[in-house]
This record gives C-alpha cells, sequence and structure tokens, in this order.
C-alpha cells in the first residue's frame, strides 16, 4: 500500500519519508512523531499526514536586532563580562549618536544576556537560551497528497482541502481537549524556486487561502526551524480559531 503513493512534486521529499523504513515508521514507533494514512474506500492511500509537539517562541518587538545593532550588543556583552564599565559608558555616547533612543532597549538585551552567562557559570550549567516567552503549539509535521488517488468528480473540492479540515482538524482539536495548545504551525514543503506574482510561492499561498495559516510575525512569534525544514516556509493558525474557520470556509463551497 505504502510502494503504491506517489509525490513527485518539485524536489518534495515526502514520498521518500513515508516509504523508507528508518524514517516515519522508526519515528512513530519511538514515539517521536505519530503518522496517520488517509485512506479511500478500496484501501488506497489519498493523503498521509504526521502530527507532533511543538514549541512557538514570544518575541518581545522591542528586542527585534538588526546586524548593526547584534553586533552593537555583542562588544557590550564582552565589556560588561570584562568589568569595563569605562568602556561602557563609551558605547553609551557613541550608541547615542548611532541609535537615540533605541539605545537603552540596546543596553537592557546586553544586561539580560550578561545575567544569563553569569547564572550558568554560578550553576555549573551550560548557558540556558532565554526568550521572552514560550507558546504552546503542535506541529502539522507532514502533509502530503497521494498524486495516484482520483477524486470522483462529483466531490467537486480539492481532495486535499476536504481532507484537511474533516479528518485532520478533527483529530487536532480532540488533541487540544487534553494538553493545553495555542497554536497550530507547520512548513510549507515547497521548494520550486520561482515565485508567484507577490513573491508568494504557490503552496504557501494555498495554505494561506484555503487553510488559514498565516505569517509568524503578525503575532510576533517565531518557530524554532531545524535543518530538516530548512528550505520550508513556516506558517500558524490559533486553535481558538480552526473550528470558526472551518465552518467560514465551507460556506464558498456551500452549493456543493
Amino acid at each position: 500500500m505504502i510502494k503504491e503513493f506517489v509525490s513527485k512534486k518539485a524536489k518534495n521529499q515526502l514520498e521518500h519519508y513515508i516509504q523508507d523504513e528508518d524514517k516515519a515508521w522508526a519515528e512513530d514507533i519511538d514515539g517521536e512523531t505519530r503518522v496517520y494514512l488517509i485512506k479511500d474506500k478500496s484501501g488506497k492511500i489519498a493523503l498521509f499526514f504526521s502530527v507532533k509537539c511543538g514549541l512557538l517562541i514570544g518575541e518581545n518587538i522591542r528586542y527585534k536586532l538588526t546586524e548593526d545593532e547584534r553586533q552593537f550588543v555583542d562588544i557590550l556583552v564582552e565589556a560588561k563580562m570584562e568589568n569595563n564599565e569605562k568602556a561602557r559608558e563609551d558605547y553609551y555616547d557613541a550608541g547615542w549618536s548611532l541609535y537615540k533612543e533605541r539605545i537603552d532597549v540596546l543596553f537592557e538585551i546586553a544586561d539580560k544576556r550578561v545575567e544569563s552567562k553569569i547564572e550558568a557559570k554560578a550553576t555549573g550549567q551550560a548557558e540556558n537560551w532565554k526568550v521572552e516567552k514560550c507558546v504552546s503549539a503542535i506541529e502539522l509535521r507532514h502533509l502530503c497528497k497521494n498524486e495516484k488517488c482520483e477524486v470522483p468528480e462529483e466531490v467537486g473540492i480539492p481532495l486535499g482541502f476536504g481532507l484537511f479540515w474533516e479528518k485532520i482538524v478533527p483529530i487536532l482539536l480532540e488533541i487540544t481537549k487534553q494538553v493545553g495548545c495555542k497554536y497550530i504551525y507547520l512548513f510549507a514543503a515547497d521548494r520550486t524556486e520561482e515565485f508567484e506574482v507577490s513573491n508568494v510561492k504557490k503552496l504557501v499561498r494555498y495554505y494561506k487561502n484555503a487553510f488559514k495559516f498565516y505569517e509568524c510575525d503578525e503575532d510576533n512569534l517565531i518557530i524554532v526551524k531545524p535543518d530538516y525544514d530548512m528550505d520550508c516556509y513556516g506558517l500558524i493558525q490559533e486553535v481558538s480559531k480552526l473550528e470558526k474557520n472551518r465552518d467560514a470556509v465551507w460556506h464558498e463551497f456551500s452549493d456543493v
């Protein structure tokens, strides 16, 4: 059944993931990821997806740094760790000419980083990565349609659209009844080299329009992206809006 699954879109490795014993099934057995198969009446796989626990990072917009600001903060941290207060005063004066009122924010960031380094040294632990806040989330890690699955004409809706809202979303909502979770997120595996009009890739636009995902920075959030998803595009959606969005999208197909 699995060997008959086909996905040959541009640079897409999801077919390999589902068919490799050391990938999907090893991760499922180990409990790292839960892999789901959605089958049609004949038993053929129509779509597979996987779910795992994840985490988003809340970002204080004041702390979003440019490359120049990041380098300046690194210098401040080094001066503070060397207890060079005179240098700090000089840097404040010099920084004011470059960053104006923003200089106080840069010094605040530097002081927080120094506190983290001192704390790590005192406890004998590796330095922790401190963030503004951690936000609970579920990662919809893989979402891939079988290109060999034929949808009857009378269905009248895209296969992925229907299965996402009627099969995947209910599972996600059931999970969130048992464990606290604010967001769902995914990485759009769109590795095509060409962008469409408005500089948005086709798959990303589809996830936004059909599945109602949106950009992370709209909520001042950051997705921690592993190497596996480095070429992919991160999008999020609030769990509290899933049911409302589900009802809304079906109005577009109310005549089906």
